[in-house]
């Protein structure tokens, strides 16, 4: 006979409650758990990240965006000697005044008040028009001091960016080698143990491994100073960088000669832009001064309301009468002699104009000559990388062939440690050479004048998080 369903006890739910209790209370601590060790170890920064960073709260960069605000308000400046200039005037006076008539003494106090109204509009002033045109030059000065301060940023922050990184692979080849060394400390004391190997070896081994654990103090000294110069520029703490990829394959610049970019620095260097720039100005300067022998010319209308007081003889009484006056006139001046300052003005505005013209010329030559060496320095680590590559895979290759040598017993334990100690610093010097190669075409770029938030952009993507 099938029996109806016995109710669960008591207990046996209250087991239940508590099971799942119990789990949703586990499945909450694994999820602050894992909310903790996100928190603690959040994605690595990478290159454009910390770009953005740096132009928010570096101060070099911050001020050079203040002085290009400063500097374009030149032209506003110089364009409104141009408008018309409007001055409102008033004066009110206490007065206190007697007037003797007919055997009388009268008293009058009053507040006469004089107001006006000025309007001065510049006709002919070729002197004002030559600086309005100069403050559009400065602006453009202004402009491409600004953008040399960007490319600035852009390479001490990668400069700072890839020091740290070469802190990093510098700590971590110590490591690695410190690691080698242990296990060969091992190896030599197990071998003296049993008689296969000499007491030389297991000392030379410990030398190793105390020298490793010096290096590896100065290196992780090292690495704290160029963290702190990488969080001065970007203003924040850093943490963990992306890193270059061992796998990334370096190209060569295009175009690929130095006539080329010694071409292109020449034309769009920004020091050479701003001295072709300077030229122009010193060209102004010169007209001005030349200008000074020229009439001016201005509008200028007045309106004038003045309160007087007069004594009327028929009632024995002053009274007040106002006075409004309208004037409007053209205001000439033309210079005859100033006692050869304006000749003087002209011969030395014409020696800073050729002075200006050299400038020009030898910010050209130097731009050309920056971009020859940048392009020669690129060339070099280039192919620095290429030799470090084939130096790498025979250091590996050597190293693999002194442990199998010494386990069969043809090579000692030095051997094996200085393999190992080989094999690491090829490794450091790979990587800095990668490094060194990136830094030099940025340089290149911006001999060039083409260094900007794009370049930033191609080089953040070969790193890796």
């Amino acid at each position: 006979m099938t029996q109806p369903d016995q109710p669960v006890p008591t207990r046996q739910k209250s087991g239940l409650k508590h099971l799942l209790f119990m789990t949703l209370l586990g499945l909450l601590g694994y999820s602050m758990l894992s909310n903790s060790a996100w928190a603690q170890n959040p994605s690595p920064q990478n290159l454009l990240t910390l770009y953005s960073l740096a132009k928010q709260n570096d101060p070099t960069f911050r001020a050079a965006a203040s002085q290009l605000q400063a500097d374009l308000e030149t032209e506003n400046q110089a364009f409104s000697a141009l408008l018309p200039n409007i001055n409102f005037g008033a004066r009110i006076e206490k007065q206190d005044n007697t007037y003797d008539a007919f055997g009388m003494s009268i008293d009058a106090s009053r507040n006469p008040g004089t107001y006006s109204l000025v309007l001065n509009q510049a006709l002919f002033r070729p002197q004002a028009w030559e600086t309005y045109k100069q403050s559009q030059l400065s602006g453009e000065v202004a402009k491409l001091s600004f953008q040399q301060a960007e490319q600035e940023l852009v390479l001490r922050l990668t400069r700072a960016y890839f020091d740290l990184l070469t802190a990093q692979d510098d700590l971590a080849s110590i490591r690695d080698q410190k690691t080698a060394i242990t296990e060969q400390l091992a190896l030599a004391k197990a071998n003296f143990e049993v008689g296969s190997a000499t007491v030389t070896d297991q000392q030379e081994a410990q030398a190793r491994f105390d020298l490793a654990v010096a290096q590896e103090l100065a290196a992780q000294n090292q690495l704290a100073q160029r963290k702190l110069q990488l969080e001065t520029i970007v203003g924040m703490s850093v943490d963990e960088l992306a890193t270059l990829a061992p796998t990334t394959q370096l190209k060569a610049p295009t175009p690929n000669t130095a006539e080329a970019w010694a071409e292109q620095a020449r034309n769009n260097n920004l020091k050479a832009q701003q001295a072709r720039l300077a030229k122009l100005i010193a060209k102004g300067e010169s007209n001005k001064a030349k200008y000074g022998h020229l009439p001016t010319l201005d509008l200028t209308a007045q309106m004038v309301e003045t309160e007087q007081q007069i004594f009327d003889g028929n009632s024995g009484r002053p009274f007040d009468l106002g006075v409004d006056s309208t004037t409007i006139g053209l205001v000439m001046n033309i210079p005859i002699f100033s006692g050869g300052g304006t000749q003087s003005q002209v011969r030395q505005q014409a020696a800073l104009l050729e002075k200006a013209m050299n400038n020009v010329e030898l910010a050209g030559r130097n731009a050309t000559q920056a971009a020859k060496s940048a392009f020669l320095g690129v060339q070099t680590s280039l192919a620095q990388v290429k030799a470090l590559e084939t130096a790498l895979d025979s250091s590996e290759l050597a190293l693999q062939s002194n442990k199998t040598a010494y386990e069969v017993g043809i090579r000692i334990n030095v051997d094996v440690l200085n393999a190992q100690q080989q094999f690491n610093a090829t490794q450091r010097d790979l990587s800095k050479a990668k490094y060194t190669s990136l830094i030099n075409m940025l340089e290149l770029q911006a001999v060039a004048g083409q260094l900007n938030a794009e370049t930033v952009q191609q080089i953040n993507q070969l790193l890796v998080q």
